[in-house]
C-alpha cells in the first residue's frame, strides 16, 4: 500500500472515532439541548418533542401553532430581537425564561414594562431541599384551572412591573430579594410575594415570561407540576403543532457545539435529496477510482 493511501486511511480512522465520541460523549453544561444529565435540558425536550434550532433563521415564516424557548444566556442583535417580535406579532407563542441574562433586553424591545429583577428569590420556608430552589403555589385562576397547584424553581429571581391581569404565578409571602447575595435577609431587602411568571399578548401571538430556567431542567421537570405548567407555557395540549428550543443564545462549551454540528448534519443526511446526492457523489468517486484502476493495470500488462 502507498504512503499516501496508509495516510488518508489512518485520518480517516482518526476522524471516525472523534466523530464517535463526540457523538456519544455526555454534554455536561448547565441548560445544554444534548445534556441528558441532571442539569440538561434534553430529557426535558423530549418530554414536550421539542426541537432544536441553531439560529433564529430558522424559525418558520408562519408562526402559526409554532412555540419557540428561549433562555437568553448570550445577548441578541437588533435583527434578532427584531426577528423575534415579527416571530410573535405573527402569531408564534414566546416562552422567555430567564434569571440574571439577557432578558430585559428582549423585553425592552418587545415594549411591555415587565422587567428580571435579575437579584436571587430565595425561600427559606417554602422551598424543595434549600432556599434556592423556592417553590410556589400562588397562581392565577386560569393557572389553576389547568390542574397546577405547585412548581419549584431553580436559581430563580422576581419579574417586576407585572400588571395583575398579566401575572400568572407568584412567590411565597416567606421569600425575598437578596440583593447582597450573603443568603440571608437583611433590612431594606424586598420580601415577597413576588411574581414570577407572566403572559402577555404581541400583536397575534403570545408572550410568556418565566423568571426561572432551571425549572426546566431534567432534574426537576418531573419535580411537582413543572411539566405540566411547561406544557402550558408552550401550548402543548393547546394544539401547538412545533415546540422549538434556540439553542443559538445558551452558554455553549466546545463539546456542545460540535453535538450541536452534528446533529444538524444529520438532519441534513436524513433529507432523501441530500442522501441520493451523497451517493452520486460515492458512486462517482467509486467509477473514478475503477476507471484509474483499470487504466493503471492496463498500462502495466
Amino acid at each position: 500500500m502507498k504512503p499516501n493511501s496508509i495516510l488518508l486511511a489512518v485520518v480517516a480512522v482518526i476522524l471516525i472515532i472523534s466523530l464517535v465520541c463526540i457523538w456519544f460523549y455526555p454534554s455536561v453544561q448547565d441548560l445544554a439541548t444534548a445534556n441528558n444529565t441532571w442539569n440538561g435540558i434534553k430529557k426535558t425536550m423530549g418530554e414536550l418533542h421539542a426541537e432544536t434550532i441553531t439560529s433564529l433563521d430558522d424559525l418558520p415564516d408562519v408562526p402559526k401553532d409554532t412555540a419557540l424557548i428561549v433562555i437568553p444566556n448570550k445577548d441578541y442583535s437588533d435583527e434578532e430581537l427584531a426577528r423575534l417580535q415579527q416571530f410573535v406579532e405573527g402569531g408564534g407563542r414566546l416562552v422567555l425564561m430567564d434569571d440574571y441574562g439577557y432578558g430585559n433586553r428582549i423585553l425592552t424591545y418587545m415594549g411591555t414594562g415587565i422587567t428580571f429583577a435579575a437579584q436571587p428569590l430565595l425561600d427559606p420556608l417554602f422551598c424543595y431541599q434549600n432556599q434556592k430552589m423556592p417553590r410556589t403555589t400562588d397562581f392565577s385562576p386560569r393557572i389553576q384551572e389547568q390542574g397546577i397547584s405547585v412548581i419549584t424553581l431553580d436559581r430563580a429571581t422576581a419579574l417586576s412591573n407585572v400588571d395583575a391581569s398579566e401575572a400568572m404565578a407568584w412567590s411565597s409571602p416567606s421569600s425575598f430579594l437578596d440583593l447582597d447575595n450573603d443568603g440571608s435577609w437583611q433590612e431594606g431587602e424586598p420580601e415577597g410575594p413576588f411574581p414570577v411568571a407572566a403572559e402577555f399578548r404581541l400583536g397575534s401571538g403570545t408572550v410568556d415570561v418565566v423568571a426561572s430556567p432551571g425549572m426546566m431542567i431534567n432534574s426537576l421537570y418531573e419535580r411537582d407540576d413543572n411539566l405540566l405548567f411547561l406544557k402550558y407555557l408552550t401550548g402543548y395540549e393547546a394544539g401547538t403543532e412545533r415546540i422549538l428550543v434556540d439553542s443559538s443564545h445558551l452558554s455553549t462549551a466546545p463539546l456542545d457545539v460540535s453535538k450541536i454540528r452534528l446533529l444538524e448534519i444529520r438532519r441534513t443526511l436524513s433529507n432523501p435529496y441530500a442522501a441520493l446526492g451523497i451517493l452520486l457523489l460515492v458512486f462517482l468517486a467509486v467509477s473514478i477510482y475503477t476507471m484509474k484502476k483499470g487504466d493503471v493495470l492496463g498500462s502495466t500488462r
